[in-house]
Parts: structure tokens; C-alpha cells; sequence
């Protein structure tokens, strides 16, 4: 009798545990139309790849930036691209990212489940975000950002730019068979680096006129390395959707990681050095976009024989 009340009890939890509240409130994440910024001077966009814990390294990367006087207008992240994006938006500076990545913990982020399909939940990485960016909506923080994610559904990129901050990111995290997708106005998402694994078009599209792309995946590490594993990754879908959007970049910013699985955090130091090395070798380039398109923008001064006869 013993056995089959323990037996009952835990059919009980995993059916709890594997049915997910679905997100529909006012507040819950949605997909509103991009208006692009305008600005008579050159805008810059940041876009924020994914790639798990070495992600860490696009902390390394701003951190460079800003102390090359290159402060973004505009962020785009996916997968753990947009923590990182999702906190930068929110007003933190290099040194409180900084700060913050040295101090998490995997526990502070990852909340395990034996029931569901997934092995973590994901709702200690939502509460995360959301303190830290003090539970404001994505539409709310400093900067304008875009969260992407994809519908599970028909593999359909999402764009989350207002609502829930910490349940978009966390959608974009949700990499399928580790994280249990959330369910957002009736629909699962599931990890946004399968649409768009580092998101230029989306910061193009959010009227960025320099694109500053940090790509942190499997694939740079592969194409660093160079041999077979290149010759291998080439022939996937997935390297040639991320090929495609680092064309569109203007900057192409690759650290050179240390290689460690999906939710390894041994390596944050590492990596966060690695994308700070990555970002100042590339600072001319950026630099160099920038006077550019300034170039391009600056008002062409008018000489009073011009005004003269303006009519």
C-alpha cells in the first residue's frame, strides 16, 4: 500500500512538473513592429551572440569597447547573448557587468527538474534577470533592445522587444532538451541562436548604421582552429545562417574561448579576458566604420555664393 501511495505522489508531481504555466498576461513578452531610430550622427548596434557559458566573453567585449570610447545605441541578443544584452540595456556599465559575472554562480541561474522535457526549468535565470534589471520591461530599459527567441512550434524567429524582460531572455536561453521551454500567449519558445545565432539583421532592421557583431559559438572556435572540424561545420544549415548574418555585420568581434560545455562556469575569468583581447584588436576597425558613416552623415557646409542662390 506504502509502495503505491509513493507511486501516486509521484505521478502527481511529474505531471505538475510537466505542465508549464503559459504566460498571457498583459505584461508577457510579445513581438511589436521595429521602428528604426533615426540620428544625424552614426548609431551603433551591438549584437550579442549565443554560444552558453562562453558567453561570459561578451563581457570581456564591452568592457574593451567602452574603454575604446565606443558606447553602443542599440543591443540585440540571443541565447546567452541576451542576458548579457538584456543587463547592458538596462543601464549597467562594463565594470557592474563585469562585477555580476564574477559573483554568479551556476545555482544562481540554473534550477534543475527531474520532471518535464528539459532538465532546467529556467525560472531561476527569469528571476535573475529581472532583479537585475529591476523588474522593468524590455520596452522600459535604457536602451532599446531586441530579445530574439524562436517559436517551437514552426522554428519562427520571434523578436521580443516589449514585455517581461527576464521571461523573454529566458525563452532565448531555452536551449531544446536541457531548458524546459516556457510557454508564452499559447506558444513554446525555444533557444533564439536556431534563428539567428547572432543577430545583425534584426540591429540593422532597429536602424543601426554600424553593426558591431561578437560571435561566440561552437563554429568560431572551429574556424580557429581551422582542419576537419571546419570542413564539417561548413556543411551544416546552422553555420550557414550564422555565415550569413556575420556578412551583414560592419565588425566582426571573435574571441577565442575556452571551450566548455553548455553550463560550465569554471572558465569566466578566461573568457571574459578572451573577449576583451578579441574587442581591442578590432577597435581600429570600429573606429574606422564610425568616421565613415559620419562622413557619410555629416551636412555638407554651405558656402553663402551657395545660400545665394538656393532658389
Amino acid at each position: 500500500m506504502r509502495k503505491l501511495i509513493v507511486l501516486l505522489l509521484l505521478g502527481v508531481l511529474a505531471a505538475c512538473g510537466s505542465t508549464p504555466i503559459d504566460y498571457d498576461g498583459e505584461g508577457a513578452p510579445r513581438a511589436a513592429r521595429i521602428v528604426a531610430l533615426k540620428s544625424a550622427r552614426p548609431l551603433i548596434a551591438l549584437a550579442l551572440g549565443s554560444g552558453g557559458a562562453r558567453g561570459f566573453a561578451h563581457v570581456g567585449v564591452i568592457k574593451a569597447l567602452e574603454e575604446g570610447g565606443i558606447v553602443p545605441d542599440i543591443i540585440a541578443g540571443a541565447s546567452s547573448g541576451a542576458v548579457v544584452a538584456a543587463l547592458y540595456a538596462s543601464g549597467y556599465r562594463a565594470s557592474a557587468l563585469e562585477r555580476i559575472a564574477l559573483d554568479i554562480d551556476r545555482e544562481n541561474l540554473v534550477d534543475f527538474t527531474l520532471f518535464g522535457n528539459g532538465w532546467v526549468r529556467g525560472e531561476a535565470l527569469q528571476r535573475f534577470v529581472n532583479r537585475a534589471v529591476g523588474n522593468r520591461p524590455i520596452e522600459r530599459l535604457a536602451k532599446p533592445i531586441a530579445v530574439i527567441a524562436t517559436r517551437a512550434r514552426d522554428g519562427a524567429m520571434t523578436v521580443f522587444n516589449r514585455g517581461d524582460t527576464g521571461l523573454a531572455v529566458r525563452a532565448s536561453a531555452s536551449v531544446p532538451n536541457l531548458f524546459i521551454p516556457p510557454v508564452i500567449r499559447g506558444e513554446e519558445y525555444i533557444d533564439g541562436g536556431l534563428t539567428s545565432p547572432v543577430p545583425v539583421e534584426v540591429a540593422r532592421a532597429m536602424g543601426a548604421d554600424i553593426v558591431i557583431a561578437v560571435d561566440v559559438s561552437w563554429f568560431a572556435q572551429a574556424r580557429q582552429n581551422g582542419g576537419e572540424p571546419m570542413e564539417a561545420a561548413r556543411r551544416r544549415a546552422r553555420y550557414q545562417l550564422l555565415e550569413q548574418e556575420l556578412a551583414g555585420a560592419d565588425v566582426v568581434i571573435t574571441p577565442r574561448t575556452v571551450r566548455t560545455r553548455m553550463l560550465e562556469f569554471d572558465h569566466k575569468l578566461q573568457n571574459i579576458a578572451a573577449g576583451e583581447e578579441a574587442a581591442r584588436e578590432m577597435l581600429p576597425q570600429v573606429h574606422e566604420a564610425i568616421a565613415r558613416i559620419a562622413a557619410v552623415k555629416r551636412p555638407v557646409a554651405r558656402t553663402p555664393a551657395t545660400a545665394g542662390n538656393a532658389e
